[in-house]
C-alpha cells in the first residue's frame, strides 16, 4: 500500500487573494459602462420612485400643515325686522311712540364729548329708518366729526367692537368712538337734507366686519382718501374709527333688515399689495425641480447615445491607399516563385548536411 497520499487527500493550496478591479480570472475588471442601456435604466429605476415618493410627501405636508386652516365662520345674526302685530280696538286709534328710556348715568360724558346733547340723543330710535326726530343728534356729530382730523382719532385708545356687540347693545354704544375693520363692498355719494350746517352730502359705505356674520356695518363718510375706489361692486380692506348711531333699519332684497349705522371722518384704507411675481408654494417647487431632474436625465440619456452612435461607427478605410505597396502577381508567377523558393531551401539544407560530416 502507498504511504504516499492519494491526490484526493492532499490539502487544497487557498485560492490567491485577487486585487480589487480584477476577475476571477487574473485580467484586470473592465470599468462599469453607466452610459450602456441596462445602465441606464438600473439608475432611473431606482431613483425615480424614491424621487417620486419624496414629491408626494412634500405635497402632502404642505397641504396638511403648511396651509391656512379654514377659520368656522361665526353663527349668522338674524337681522330681519319684527313686525309686531297691534291689536286696534278703535278704528281710528293712532300708535303712539313711548317714551325712551332714560340713559345709564357713565354714558353722560360720552355725549357731551361728541357735541349731541342726551336731550338729542334721547330721540333716536333703534329699528327705524331716518327720523326727524334723529336730525339734532345726526348733523351734532357731523359737526364735532368736521372740527377734527384723523391724527387725533388715530391716537385715541378705541377699543375694537364686533358686529353682535354693535347690533346687539346699541344704546350702550350710542354716541360712542368704536373701531372695527372689514372689507369695503360699496361706497356711493348721497345728498343729505336740508340743514343749517352746510352739510351738502356724505359717502354711504357698505362694509362686512372681519369678525361678524355676512351682514354689513353701514357708515357714513364725511371725506375719502386719495384714490379710494367707490361703486356698487369693490372689494377694498378698511379700518373705520367712528361714533355708532344707532341701529338702522333698510329695505333687502328678501325682507327689511336692520344695521349698525357708524358715523366717521373717513376710512383707513389699507390697499392690497400685488403678490411678487414667481411666488409659488413647496409642492410648486418640488414639481419644477423634477421637471428640471427629468429634462437632463433625458438630455443625458440622448447625448449618452449620440457618442456611443458615434464611436461604435468604423471609420472609411481608403483600400486603394492600403494595398498600394502590395506587389499583387499572378497565379502562374506565384507557383514558380514559390518552386524556386522551394529549391533554394533544398540546396541549403544539403550544403548545411555535407558540412557537418566528421571525418573518416
Amino acid at each position: 500500500m502507498s504511504e504516499f497520499p492519494s491526490d484526493t487527500d492532499l490539502p487544497l493550496a487557498p485560492e490567491p487573494k485577487r486585487a480589487s478591479g480584477q476577475s476571477r480570472s487574473g485580467s484586470p475588471a473592465s470599468p462599469r459602462n453607466y452610459l450602456a442601456r441596462n445602465e441606464r435604466q438600473r439608475v432611473f429605476w431606482r431613483l425615480m420612485p424614491p424621487a417620486l415618493v419624496i414629491l408626494l410627501a412634500a405635497g402632502w405636508l404642505e397641504r396638511v400643515y403648511l396651509q391656512p386652516q379654514p377659520v368656522a365662520e361665526p353663527p349668522q345674526i338674524d337681522t330681519v325686522v319684527k313686525m309686531a302685530m297691534v291689536t286696534r280696538t278703535v278704528e281710528d286709534a293712532v300708535t303712539i311712540e313711548a317714551d325712551p328710556e332714560p340713559i345709564p348715568s357713565d354714558f353722560v360724558s360720552e355725549a357731551e364729548s361728541i357735541g349731541a346733547s342726551l336731550n338729542s340723543l334721547s330721540k333716536v330710535r333703534d329699528d327705524t329708518v331716518f327720523r326727524s326726530g334723529d336730525d339734532e343728534a345726526w348733523f351734532g356729530i357731523w359737526q364735532t366729526l368736521r372740527s377734527s382730523d384723523m391724527p387725533a382719532f388715530r391716537k385715541a385708545g378705541v377699543r375694537n367692537v364686533s358686529f353682535a356687540e354693535l347690533f346687539g347693545q346699541p344704546r350702550s354704544f350710542r354716541g360712542r368712538l368704536v373701531r372695527f375693520s372689514g372689507t369695503l363692498h360699496r361706497l356711493q355719494k348721497v345728498e343729505a337734507p336740508a340743514n343749517q350746517y352746510d352739510i351738502t352730502g356724505y359717502w354711504q359705505a357698505w362694509i362686512q366686519p372681519d369678525d361678524g356674520p355676512a351682514s354689513p356695518i353701514v357708515v357714513y363718510f364725511l371725506q375719502l382718501p386719495p384714490g379710494l375706489p367707490h361703486g356698487m361692486k369693490i372689494n377694498e380692506p378698511v379700518e373705520v374709527i367712528g361714533y355708532f348711531f344707532k341701529r338702522w333699519a333698510y329695505e333687502a332684497t328678501d325682507a327689511i333688515r336692520t344695521a349698525p349705522l357708524v358715523m366717521a371722518l373717513e376710512p383707513i384704507w389699507k390697499p392690497l399689495k400685488p403678490a411678487p411675481p414667481g411666488g409659488t408654494s413647496i409642492g410648486g417647487y418640488a414639481l419644477v425641480t423634477m421637471g428640471l431632474l427629468v429634462a437632463i436625465t433625458l438630455l443625458g440619456i440622448r447625448y449618452a447615445n449620440g457618442t456611443a452612435r458615434v464611436r461604435s461607427t468604423p471609420s472609411a478605410v481608403d483600400l486603394s491607399a492600403t494595398l498600394s505597396n502590395i506587389e499583387l502577381f499572378s497565379p502562374g508567377e506565384a507557383l514558380r516563385q514559390l518552386t524556386a523558393s522551394e529549391k533554394e531551401i533544398d540546396a541549403t539544407a544539403a550544403h548545411t548536411h555535407s558540412t557537418e560530416r566528421p571525418p573518416t
